[in-house]
């Protein structure tokens, strides 16, 4: 009783006064989250579909199950293509390599579907299952070949977007789903938004810009510091494929215009003259590059410069049409045999140029006739068969600069086949009724066939934009190595 009393007084006892100071500040608020940036799945699709556990394969085009080795060489290395979020939401990336069964796929769809609300997507970004994987029965003894297919499974290489989330959907619900799953799959993966990459690439940028350490590893590779090439693997850098297309197409062009400045400045009535003497005031690219002295010379040098590259990059396309990751699984062989074809058109419209370089008009004029009509055609037949093989192989799909090569090839392709027309109409007309100034317009259509034919294969340009090439003493060896073999 004592005690309740004694805490009553002390409640009723005055307190201390209480000083309350009120002060005007500027009141930062978040600004709202809207969604006008969503981009949604164009065929409606908000769930992660079922992934099937083994490919579909069609016995009327001859496909079967085929068994082979576990292709390790599959998740080797850092993804090139798959690496930003088509969405520009969130996402769940690979840190390694690694290979996710029909059971991971099972798993993440059963996780992530329960949680997708309304107005909110989830898509895949990797294959379904195709790599088989053998296994033979419990107590079977060993020997005998490969056991039967057990189960498929993806490859995924370090960097790869698994999938992607999106919609109307904050970050930290993203989080809330995709997080604790990096435990769960069989290789490390990471939660990704889309700020968290471009910070990526800017930080990278960065560094490579404001870099002052010279010795850097390109420069070590170049000068073969301490002998280091002999530890490289052909994965390793030595050349940006890039520079090397600008450098070699360009020479032709270059030659060109040199040859026809000096015809101009040196020899203009010899090489301006025409059987039936009427005016004409620029010379025909045979009369600019192979006639006259010392414009044969220059062509010369510069298209063989240029002839040992561009037999280099003639193979180098074969592999990297070949290799592509979205070429098609059916009818391979047919694909496989139209890429050589390909390439062996570019090697011999390299020599059949190498031929109407060394001889000209003059020298032996149905061997000079034999090599124009030969590298006319295998330009012309290549020309065409790349640019389908470019959009067959699906190389035109895996990245935003293969739909801008696709174009352009398009569009050289038609120049090209549009002034050959133009130049055999001129050349008939010329002959027929030796009107002044029609064979002007005959070598303009000339150049316009050079410059067209030299444009389309700076296309390479943007196909090899992030390609390397790496020279070993046995010989060139294009990246990536991991060619496929029939099994």
């Amino acid at each position: 009783m004592q005690t309740l009393n004694r805490s009553v007084r002390e409640c009723l006892r005055p307190s201390t006064s209480l000083w309350v100071i009120s002060s005007r500040t500027k009141k930062h608020f978040k600004f709202p989250v809207t969604w006008e940036h969503v981009v949604f799945p164009p065929n409606g699709q908000r769930f992660l579909p079922t992934m099937p556990m083994e490919p579909n394969y069609d016995a009327e085009k001859g496909e079967s199950k085929y068994k082979t080795t576990k292709r390790m060489i599959e998740a080797r290395g850092v993804e090139e293509i798959h690496t930003e979020l088509i969405h520009q939401q969130f996402g769940l990336a690979a840190v390694s390599g690694g290979f996710l069964s029909g059971k991971d796929f099972k798993w993440l769809e059963e996780r992530i579907n329960k949680h997708i609300l309304d107005k909110q997507f989830a898509v895949w970004r990797v294959d379904a299952p195709w790599l088989p994987r053998t296994k033979k029965a419990q107590g079977v003894r060993l020997g005998g070949g490969k056991g039967s297919i057990h189960h498929y499974v993806t490859p995924v290489r370090a960097g790869r977007v698994i999938l992607e989330l999106g919609g109307h959907m904050h970050e930290l619900e993203a989080r809330a789903i995709l997080t604790y799953m990096v435990d769960f799959l069989p290789f490390p993966t990471e939660f990704v938004t889309h700020e968290m990459l471009l910070e990526r690439r800017a930080k990278e940028e960065d560094i490579e810009k404001h870099n002052q350490n010279p010795f850097d590893w390109d420069r070590l590779l170049k000068y073969n510091m301490q002998n280091c090439r002999s530890w490289l693997s052909p994965y390793d850098v030595l050349w940006k494929c890039k520079t090397m297309v600008y450098v070699v197409s360009s020479l032709p062009l270059t030659a060109l215009i040199l040859c026809v400045i000096t015809s101009l400045l040196l020899h203009f009535d010899e090489s301006t003259r025409t059987h039936c003497k009427v005016p004409n005031w620029l010379p025909s690219i045979s009369a600019a590059v192979a006639t006259y002295e010392p414009e044969k010379f220059i062509w010369r040098i510069f298209i063989g410069i240029h002839a040992g590259p561009r037999l280099i990059t003639a193979l180098a396309y074969r592999n990297f049409l070949s290799n592509s990751p979205l070429r098609p699984h059916s009818g391979l062989r047919s694909f496989r045999f139209l890429c050589n074809f390909a390439c062996i058109l570019h090697i011999m419209e390299n020599l059949f140029l190498l031929g109407l370089t060394s001889v000209s008009s003059t020298e032996d004029h149905e061997l000079h006739k034999f090599c124009f009509i030969g590298f006319e055609f295998c330009a012309t037949i290549y020309m065409f068969l790349h640019t389908w093989l470019f959009h067959y192989s699906g190389r035109r799909r895996t990245t935003q600069l293969g739909e801008k090569s696709y174009e352009y090839k398009i569009l050289f392709v038609s120049i090209s086949c549009i002034s050959m027309a133009v130049a055999g109409y001129l050349y008939y007309r010329h002959n027929a009724y030796c009107e002044p100034g029609i064979y002007t317009l005959f070598a303009l259509a000339e150049y316009v066939i050079v410059f067209a034919n030299v444009a389309f294969h700076s296309t390479l340009y943007f196909d090899f934009y992030d390609r390397l090439l790496t020279l070993t003493p046995s010989g060139y060896m294009p990246l990536p190595m991991n060619i496929e073999k029939d099994t």
